[in-house]
């Protein structure tokens, strides 16, 4: 048995609706194709008639003819206008029709040589000296006008009527199917109303249920509501949380500081200060973050800006410094740009310690462009290198080790670039296989 989903029962209605209007509009369309056939067919009939009584006129004529000769009466012109005027009017009164077009001009053809041949006969004394030889030319004429009109219901009957006939056999096998098809449909429609009412039924049993899941739902989320924060809340305490965070870092910056003063040596000194730098670079990526209007997105121009300030500051040397930094990314996700700040935190804090001893000037570079998945950086100087180029990527610093490791992190690969001083341009992977490719 068919198996019917509750809610399908209320496509019926509209499907009987529709199936119902297609009937209707294709009877009366059938009903006006029957009757324009029908029409044709009667006007056909007319025109049969119409050329019988065409054929009675030229009987017609031939009596008056021999009349005319034989009793000088002279009523043969009006008899010939009069069959004239009903041959021409005949195209008019029955358009389209097969064969009527042509048989005004064919019969009038006939009817002028008819003519010709009577008023001969009609004259006395003229140059033909037998007038039987006139009459016998005369009743081949008539003869011939008589297959004119009979060749034109020929074409009447077998182009017109036995075309007319079928068509209308074809609508009568059209009605019978229309018939057959509206009885069968009307059988399933009975079936599907009695499957509706139990559907009905179901349906409203299910109505009563959902109405009580309704309120169980509605009751649901309200408790969900009072218990639920907000979008603002949301962003308030998360950009709270980046601020303490970053504050946090600053009261560990401190505390390194406050560790620094009681150190003497040089060397260890100088890892404090990296220390610094690198929880300095860290929180700044959380201050930038509550200071955002969109928490998931940082700009990176103001990052940028803001660290490289800050190590220029940390490392005063005398150095005169030009920044070549084109930032092509405007914004960043702060998983992105914890990882990118301390990379370019490490190399320019290397270049600022070691790539401008005994120069009076310098250029620090950072180009970068991409997005979160496909980061192109290129960044270092144009100081005096590395002193053996050879075993860059073979660290033995914790700063070397700490650009591959977070290189790595952002999906890229490093490479020393071959100029002057010390450049490196990280690359993403994908970026590098299609380049490859």
């Amino acid at each position: 048995m068919l198996n019917l989903k509750p809610h399908s029962w209320r496509k019926w209605p509209i499907a009987a609706a529709v199936l119902a209007v297609v009937f209707i509009v294709y009877g009366i369309s059938l009903v006006s194709r029957s009757r324009s056939v029908q029409a044709r067919i009667g006007q056909e009939v007319q025109l049969l008639n119409a050329l019988s009584e065409l054929n009675d006129g030229l009987h017609q004529l031939t009596l008056t003819h021999r009349v005319d000769v034989n009793a000088r009466q002279y009523k043969w012109n009006e008899e010939l206008r009069r069959l004239q005027r009903e041959t021409a009017a005949l195209p008019a009164r029955y358009p389209g029709s097969p064969g009527v077009d042509g048989l005004p001009k064919s019969l009038g053809i006939v009817l002028q040589q008819a003519d010709s041949l009577h008023q001969q006969a009609m004259l006395k004394g003229g140059s033909i000296a037998e007038p039987r030889s006139v009459e016998a030319v005369f009743q081949i004429m008539m003869q011939r006008a008589q297959k004119v009109v009979d060749r034109t219901a020929r074409s009447v009957h077998e182009d017109g009527l036995s075309a007319h006939t079928g068509t209308l056999s074809d609508r009568w096998n059209e009605a019978q199917f229309l018939l057959v098809t509206a009885c069968l449909l009307a059988v399933v429609f009975a079936w599907l109303v009695g499957v509706s009412n139990r559907l009905l039924v179901e349906s409203r049993l299910r109505t009563e249920q959902l109405a009580v899941a309704k309120q169980n739902l509605e009751q649901t989320n309200r408790e969900l509501r009072e218990t639920m924060l907000s979008k603002e809340e949301k962003e308030v305490m998360i950009k709270e949380i980046h601020h303490r965070v970053k504050n946090n870092l600053q009261i560990v910056k401190s505390l390194i500081r406050f560790q620094m003063d009681q150190v003497k040596d040089a060397k260890t000194m100088e890892l404090f200060n990296e220390c610094v730098n690198r929880v300095s670079a860290m929180a700044l990526v959380h201050e930038q973050t509550y200071l955002s209007k969109d928490l998931a997105n940082i700009e990176v121009n103001t990052y940028l800006t803001h660290l490289t300030r800050d190590l220029c500051y940390a490392y005063t040397i005398d150095t005169k410094l030009d920044l070549d930094i084109r930032i092509n990314i405007p914004t960043l996700s702060v998983d992105t740009l914890i990882p990118l700040g301390l990379l370019i935190n490490e190399v320019i804090s290397n270049s600022l310690k070691y790539a401008f001893r005994g120069r009076e000037r310098g250029t620090i570079i950072v180009h970068l462009n991409g997005d979160d998945s496909a980061l192109h950086l290129r960044i270092g100087d144009d100081g005096v290198g590395l002193p053996d180029r050879s075993k860059w990527d073979r660290p033995n610093s914790l700063g070397m080790d700490l650009i591959h490791t977070l290189a790595g992190q952002l999906g890229t690969s490093v490479e020393l670039m071959p100029v002057q001083g010390t450049v490196y341009e990280l690359a993403s992977v994908q970026a590098q296989r299609r380049k490859r490719a």
